[in-house]
């Protein structure tokens, strides 16, 4: 049985929830509700030379059978005969394949069919292919058996024993595909597992509780079973799919790639098909995959803007993959470059059939591909020129900022973001972002403007920008000595926000820090001048290193000793005031 991809659903979603197909009972089951399924028992084929009236009167044998059963009821013969009559086909014809064809076309939900061979020196008959098989559907196999002659009464009981597993077996098929389809998982494996135990050689149930143990996220497990359903049908196209996806989360992109490529061989020129296998595998965690077959579709139909458009979305999710991997290095490395430079290709060719028809997200792609590329007057001229057609668009706006900021033009990316800003009164950290930049810069007075426009916005808090301000004082002034600039920071910190008491401790213990640091260098010389201009620096560290939300902010830091501090910077006192009150 091959079960069918539905394209608009995979499409649309991206989820391989979408592609289950269950016909393991008749497609009409409800409109015979109340009636007895339709079972069309055609006569056992006999090989060369091989006497028909065994595979005849088990045939009628079996018909009798299942007569008896309240829910199921064989075709008469008749009407096989008159329905192959149809097809100018005689009873004699009948071989499984053609069996399953007509019994769409006279209505039986069921088939039995077959083929035997004769031993007429033993006077036995051979039974093999025998198999119960719904048209589309799930199949289930009569072992091989050899019977003498007289014993077709006796075969077609055991037959008809095993078509009563069938049905039992199709029953609890269909609550695998039930609960399954409810989501309970649970109960989905325990009957999937019955049936499996009752019909191996079912591709269908197979699938379902593959699809079951990958919900229960056991992918190893599922894994083995969507392989066990490509064996038992190369061509089950959901299974193919889903052993693919498995493959490729896993981390197996090889194996992932061969099965989506199996798949993609049986609609080897459809376009969608095509992208919706790229979507899974990208949205299994092979994007580069996805790309890689988008680009054998893009030979074929070099103008499908759709596919361009998909292979440039994939490459550049490769490429920040790539990068991601590399670590923060200093250029960027080659196959990086490499997939940016694919996907603007791609880009730039959707572009010129699109124009301004091109949305707002791809464009902002490719302002960001040149940006990463390090082609800062391209990503300008991009950003500049999709603000033609989308100026209300307040991501191309900050794209375009974070281009101009690179490109050293600070105060156009300022009134970028404003701009942003003005199109997008909750779009997030414009004004952060234009904190940052301004302390950056070394531009304090501003970036206190900026975010305090940021905590306004309700883009950070108060403690966010604090310790923004904290950042920079630590980085480029305490860590480099230089403490009027740390101190500077922490002082803009602590009076322009409304900060928490914690907050407030950690600010607090480092703005004494730092006074108490620039005190010890401009006290050396120990003249009533340098005392003069220090003892001040020391009694205020010294007043803050005595606050007790400093000591429980302390306390979170094994590396620091108050005390020490407290008691070094009262000596330090003791030594100006000494020096002062000495005179010299």
């Amino acid at each position: 049985m091959t079960s069918r991809l539905r394209l608009g659903a995979v499409a649309v979603g991206g989820s391989l929830a979408a592609l289950l197909a269950l016909p393991l009972f008749p497609s009409d089951a409800s409109a015979q509700a109340g009636s007895r399924f339709r079972v069309m028992v055609t006569n056992l084929m006999p090989h060369e030379n091989t006497n028909d009236n065994f595979g005849k009167d088990l045939a009628k044998e079996i018909r009798k059978l299942i007569n008896e059963l309240p829910t199921h009821q064989p075709v008469a013969e008749n009407e096989i005969k008159d329905g192959a009559k149809k097809f100018d086909m005689d009873m004699e014809d009948l071989n499984c394949i053609r069996s399953l064809q007509l019994a769409t076309q006279i209505n039986a939900e069921l088939v039995m069919c077959g083929e035997y061979t004769e031993n007429k020196d033993a006077k036995t008959f051979s039974l093999s292919g025998v198999q119960f098989a719904a048209p589309g559907g799930a199949s289930f196999a009569i072992e091989d058996k050899t019977w003498g002659e007289k014993q077709h009464a006796q075969a077609a009981q055991e037959i008809f024993t095993a078509f009563e597993t069938y049905v039992d077996q199709l029953r609890v098929a269909q609550f695998c595909g039930d609960y399954f389809n409810s989501k309970d998982f649970e109960n989905a494996e325990a009957q999937c597992g019955r049936a499996i135990e009752m019909n191996p050689g079912d591709a269908q149930v197979r699938y379902i509780f593959a699809r079951t143990l990958m919900e229960m996220e056991r992918n190893e497990e599922a894994y083995e079973h969507a392989q066990h359903v490509i064996e038992l049908d190369p061509l089950h196209e959901d299974g193919l799919l889903t052993v693919a996806y498995i493959a490729t989360n896993m981390g197996n992109t090889e194996a992932g790639r061969g099965y989506y490529n199996t798949y993609l061989q049986l609609n080897p020129g459809n376009a969608q098909v095509r992208m919706n296998i790229a979507y899974q595998m990208a949205e299994a965690g092979d994007a580069e995959g996805g790309m890689l077959l988008i680009e054998e579709g893009l030979s074929m139909d070099v103008e499908n803007t759709d596919m361009l458009l998909m292979h440039a979305g994939f490459a550049s999710s490769a490429a920040a993959d790539k990068k991601r991997e590399a670590g923060n290095v200093a250029e960027l490395p080659a196959d990086v470059a490499v997939l940016y430079e694919k996907a603007l290709s791609s880009y730039d060719r959707a572009y010129a059939v699109l124009g301004a028809e091109m949305e707002a997200g791809h464009l902002r792609n490719m302002v960001a591909a040149h940006n990463e590329l390090g082609q800062l007057e391209r990503a300008v001229t991009m950003a500049e020129r999709a603000l033609e057609t989308h100026d209300q668009e307040a991501q191309l706006w900050s794209i375009y900022a974070d281009v101009l900021k690179r490109s050293n033009r600070l105060d156009d990316a300022i009134t970028a973001l404003n701009e942003a800003s003005t199109r997008n009164a909750e779009y997030p950290n414009l004004m952060a972002r234009a904190a940052s930049w301004r302390l950056e810069a070394g531009q304090v007075d501003e970036a206190v403007a900026a975010a305090k426009a940021a905590v306004q916005r309700g883009e950070q808090t108060p403690d966010a920008m604090a310790r923004m301000f904290f950042g920079s004082s630590y980085n480029q002034g305490i860590d480099k000595k230089d403490f009027d600039y740390a101190i500077r920071l922490l002082e803009k910190a602590k009076t322009e926000f409304e900060i928490s008491e914690g907050q407030a401790g950690e600010l607090d213990f480092w703005h004494a820090y730092a006074l108490f640091q620039s005190g010890i260098e401009r006290q050396g010389p120990q003249t009533l001048q340098t005392a003069q201009a220090t003892l001040p620096m020391f009694q205020r560290a010294n007043s803050l290193f005595q606050l007790g939300r400093v000591a429980t902010y302390v306390e979170s830091q094994p590396s620091i000793n108050l005390q020490q501090f407290r008691d070094a910077s009262a000596q330090y006192m003791e030594i100006q005031q000494a020096i002062i009150d000495r005179g010299s």
